[in-house]
């Protein structure tokens, strides 16, 4: 047993998975979850799009049952398990089985899914340490989808027993939002009166009609976070808002590097959190490994350059496939798109995104700016969320049958799941530039290949990770690559690391040797 009583425990994310980051750190008078993410891997072993885990109808049970979610008893909302109450007498002979009475808070990194995908399912009284513009991406990545608990990222709708099911709890409130704490002085230059100006919009969710149960959102300032023993850096990542943390622990400081890198816009970011962070002499670096057998990174300018040569040798429409949660993509195709006199074409949801994050960075495209559209895309029942977007900037939707009439003044930010728009733009010597990191599994692979089909079918010329595609820099990853990665450990100079997000330990092995501590998935380490 540790002198310290201080353990980590890693439940997800652990040496030999990629993603969904769940990391508990506890000692006598703390206990902090890292992160709590979507395992995009074990959840693909068992599902995908039409074989689906059951979780508003039964709760938790299919997440426990094929091991996405680990067992451990008081860490999950009660109305998941109402019309089961005999749930955890079945887990208590489990391995990884424990009760967790209490945690104080979970620490979010940033606003991808494997890192915040499975917050839904924690109990509602759990706060979220948080930037703001985390925060804001989660609530704008739920309010088009508002029920399914995978999905709850920001609210949740509480569920009660019918028979051996779940329903939606009948009667007011019938939606809860979860207690976010934002810090202070990082996302804005203003934090209180951007919290103030996001009031209302924060406070409301889609399709309520009745009132809800809002907790505020709240602004930590740095005493306050002091106070709890947390640091909060902003790092450089391909989302906007990514952090890490350093916690106050009774071994010495322990930094969570969350996701980030070194080649972006914002290096900058990273390279102040390593100093902040090596002048804590940390005990514990808890540090991501997604890219460190690559080096050489493609930075954003290779992007640009690449991307801009092929718009330039396309005539008709251009079609770049990335998230536009990835502003600094976002950025380059609207700087592409301006520079060649097209427009830069998003969806409804990407708007909607847009505007409300613009709130708090001006360097965020607004979405009525200039060198931008917004697609309207052919559909029938529109939510309300949609119809405010298609209210306050209705003077900025293109419609298929424009884009049609002037293919060369358009560059459409779309993906796999937005491919069938192609049946109603009818593309004519057009350009496909996959901009989005390759396919790393199977059910990806079968995606990329349908996708291929797709652009196969309408002829498009297609560039970037796609099979049969004209490769290039065409995509600048959000991870740091190797020799960066190596450097930075070395510059912060923590006692002991451990390696999450890798599919590679050994590579941490072999450069500090015991130095870096190994642990087994949902197996405590005391140190």
């Amino acid at each position: 047993m540790s002198r310290t009583g201080f353990s980590v425990t890693v439940y997800g994310g652990a040496p030999g998975e990629i993603g969904g980051n769940r990391i508990l750190l506890e000692w006598a008078a703390r206990r902090w979850l890292l992160d709590f993410g979507m395992r995009f891997g074990l959840t693909g072993k068992f599902f995908e799009e039409f074989v689906q885990p059951r979780g508003a109808t039964l709760g938790l049970r299919d997440y426990l049952r094929m091991g996405l979610i680990p067992p451990l008893e008081g860490l999950y909302r009660h109305d998941l398990s109402a019309h089961d109450p005999g749930l955890w007498t079945r887990y208590r002979s489990h391995p990884q089985y424990r009760t967790v009475d209490r945690v104080d808070g979970v620490l979010l990194s940033h606003g991808h899914v494997d890192h915040v995908g499975s917050i839904g399912f924690l109990r509602e009284d759990i706060p979220v340490y948080t930037g703001l513009t985390t925060a804001l991406i989660g609530k704008c990545l739920q309010d088009p989808k508002p029920t399914g608990v995978d999905g709850e990222f920001n609210y949740l709708v509480p569920r009660a027993a019918k028979g051996d099911m779940l329903e939606v709890l009948r009667g007011a409130p019938r939606t809860q939002r979860r207690h976010f704490i934002a810090t202070d002085g990082t996302d804005v230059t203003d934090p209180a009166a951007a919290i103030q100006q996001l009031a209302s919009f924060w406070g409301w969710v889609p399709g309520e009609r009745t009132a809800i149960r809002s907790a505020p959102l709240e602004l930590l300032d740095q005493r306050g976070l002091g106070d709890l023993g947390l640091r909060f850096w902003r790092v450089d990542h391909s989302i906007p808002g990514a952090a890490a943390f350093g916690i106050e622990t009774p071994i010495g400081w322990v930094i969570y590097s969350g996701d980030l890198r070194m080649h972006g816009h914002s290096r900058q970011r990273t390279e102040k959190f390593v100093k902040a962070a090596a002048a804590l002499q940390p005990a514990l670096l808890i540090i991501e490994g997604t890219r460190v057998g690559q080096s050489d990174p493609v930075t954003e300018p290779d992007v640009h350059q690449a991307a801009e040569e092929v718009v330039r040798q396309t005539g008709g429409v251009v079609i770049a496939d990335f998230t536009a949660r990835n502003i600094e993509r976002l950025r380059t195709f609207r700087d592409i798109a301006t520079a060649r006199g097209r427009r830069l074409v998003v969806t409804t949801k990407d708007a909607y995104m847009l505007e409300h994050l613009n709130v708090i960075d001006p360097n965020i495209p607004h979405p009525a700016s200039e060198g931008l559209a917004i697609l309207d895309e052919p559909q029938g029942t529109v939510q309300s969320w949609e119809k405010e977007v298609r209210q306050r900037f209705a003077a900025n939707f293109v419609r298929a049958a424009d884009i049609r009439r002037e293919p060369g003044g358009y560059i459409l930010c779309l993906s796999y799941w937005d491919i069938t728009n192609l049946i109603d733009l009818e593309p004519e010597g057009g350009t496909y530039i996959y901009s989005s990191s390759e396919a790393h599994s199977e059910e990806q692979e079968i995606d990329a290949q349908r996708l291929t089909n797709w652009l196969d079918h309408f002829g498009l010329r297609k560039v970037g990770g796609l099979p049969g595609a004209e490769q290039g820099p065409y995509h600048a990853s959000g991870h740091i690559d190797g020799p960066a990665l190596e450097g930075l450990i070395e510059d912060i100079g923590a006692e002991r690391m451990l390696p999450v997000h890798t599919e590679h330990p050994e590579w941490f092995e072999k450069r500090w040797g015991k130095r870096v501590v190994r642990v087994g998935e949902g197996v405590p380490e005391m140190l």
